[in-house]
């Protein structure tokens, strides 16, 4: 019986792939003229705001991991670590994710995992609320760039933060202690300073173009939507945020939407933080459950701080670049990295300099 079920699995996934495959290939022959302009616009998409938004926060990650930085900033948060009931380990992890944005905090559990520092258990329930847009995207990005108003931004923002720590709070209600014990790991030598830099950069550089290539897909296939005559801002939504987000603000839909819109993240953004953490159990299902209570957490925070701040929920109509252009010398960017960047230094003055 179960080799039956295990075979019609297996057949399933075939007849899933070759349909895809299918649909991709039939969608380059029709439409080749679509599909390369998706792919040049998702390219440029990711030059704009990927890379410089994200790289930086994808090598700081990985650095703070592989040098053993990650030790001092549970020190530092260690009451966020008891709220979440998480090892103090992963607070770097939790503080990056909430900063940085959706991949980060992917990237930091998948080390963590790794190094043996936390179980697998504990990896897929850190993925449950470890997932937010970050400071620069959505403060910069959406609020000062797409909304000409950077206080809606913040308010996106906040209401991220707040969402994730809630879900954070409940997911850990919910745990199984048992089932979350680490399964001891023998840690690698701790690795030199210039060592770890230098394997960071490697690991930034090797994540980010993995999402590159996933954006410019996800981008090509919206441009065939699109073009399709099925231009609609939900359906994007669930695709990818970054073209959702343009489009809400296009059409002067409320904050509450714009949150929902960022809370959910888009398949893309799953897709992207699946492969991270390929080599670990995630159920899939349970992981697309919490974005959806992240998204409509995150839009009804954003609605009840707009109404006690008495602020119009609507959004302003999208102003200057439409293409929501973000630059690595974005204000909220670069505080956020020295921020965290001075964190991490507070740990050489122990472990490592003592070598």
């Amino acid at each position: 019986m179960n080799y039956e079920l295990k075979s019609g699995d297996f057949v399933m996934k075939k007849v899933t792939a070759i349909i895809l495959s299918a649909v991709f290939l039939g969608m380059l022959i029709v439409f080749p003229k679509i599909c390369a302009e998706g792919i040049l616009n998702g390219l440029e998409s990711s030059a704009k705001i990927l890379v410089p938004s994200l790289f930086p926060f994808m090598v700081l990650s990985s650095f703070a991991i592989r040098s053993g930085a990650y030790e001092c900033t549970g020190k530092l948060f260690s009451p966020l670590a008891r709220i979440l009931k998480l090892p103090k380990s992963t607070v770097s992890a939790v503080v990056l994710s909430f900063i940085g944005g959706f991949p980060v905090g992917a990237r930091c559990v998948k080390l963590l995992c790794e190094s043996g520092e936390i179980s697998e258990k504990q990896a897929e329930r850190m993925m449950k609320f470890c997932v937010c847009s970050g400071a620069s995207f959505l403060v910069t990005a959406i609020g000062a760039i797409m909304l000409g108003n950077i206080t809606a931004g913040i308010i996106l923002y906040v209401s991220q933060i707040v969402s994730g720590i809630i879900l954070g709070i409940v997911s850990g209600i919910f745990s199984n202690k048992e089932s979350e014990k680490k399964i001891p790991v023998k840690k690698p030598e701790s690795t030199d300073i210039m060592q770890a830099f230098i394997m960071s950069c490697s690991d930034g550089a090797t994540a980010i173009v993995e999402l590159t290539a996933m954006v410019s897909v996800f981008s090509m296939l919206i441009n065939v939507v699109e073009k399709l005559g099925a231009d609609n801002y939900f359906l994007t939504s669930i695709i990818e945020v970054t073209t959702a987000c343009q489009k809400i603000a296009e059409k002067g839909c409320p904050l509450w939407a714009l949150s929902f819109a960022v809370g959910y993240g888009g398949l893309c953004v799953h897709l992207q933080i699946f492969s991270l953490l390929k080599g670990i159990k995630i159920n899939k299902l349970i992981f697309e459950l919490y974005r959806l209570a992240n998204a409509f957490l995150s839009s009804l925070i954003t609605y009840f701080i707009c109404r006690f701040f008495d602020m119009s929920v609507q959004t302003f109509s999208i102003s200057g670049n439409a293409n929501a252009e973000l630059t690595s010398t974005s204000i909220v960017g670069a505080v956020s990295l020295v921020i965290m960047s001075g964190i991490f230094l507070l740990s050489l003055n122990g472990k490592f300099l003592k070598k």
